[in-house]
């Protein structure tokens, strides 16, 4: 998602060395997967769910990240994919009767949907680009 947000953003930016930078430079501010969440979502460029969902996404990641004891089970990871919009959820079947989907299978449902979201984006993005304008004075 990180890297498909970048090629998002540099989809809409000019195509200059400069747009580039700002996004994969060392330093770059929009370098970081929040802040290309955030750059995507100010932007129109993703909608109010999927900003909802990945910042959601990136906080369970930085939990796994920075505390080994992290699991599905961990209290804030469960809660965090309770609110997920692009989770699977419960259902009953006529085979298998009552089915849950466990915190585990709502974070996987979840990514893989809005990865499939993303995928075509940057395409329909670079048909809105930004171009020069003329600005009066």
């Amino acid at each position: 998602m990180e890297e498909q947000l970048k090629d998002i953003l540099l989809a809409f930016m000019l195509d200059t060395p400069q747009a580039k930078e700002l996004a994969t430079s060392g330093n770059a501010p929009l370098g970081t997967f929040s802040s290309r969440i955030a750059a995507c979502y100010t932007l129109g460029l993703i909608s109010e769910q999927e900003h909802h969902d990945m910042t959601l996404l990136r906080k369970i990641r930085n939990d796994f990240a920075h505390d080994m004891h992290t699991s599905f089970d961990t209290p804030s990871v469960v809660d965090r994919c309770k609110l997920l919009h692009h989770k699977a959820h419960d259902y009953t079947s006529e085979k298998m009767g009552e089915v849950v989907v466990n915190t585990k299978g709502q974070f996987i449902t979840a990514a893989t949907a809005l990865i499939l979201n993303l995928t075509n984006r940057p395409h329909y993005v670079a048909q809105k680009r930004c171009g020069y304008g003329e600005w009066k004075y």
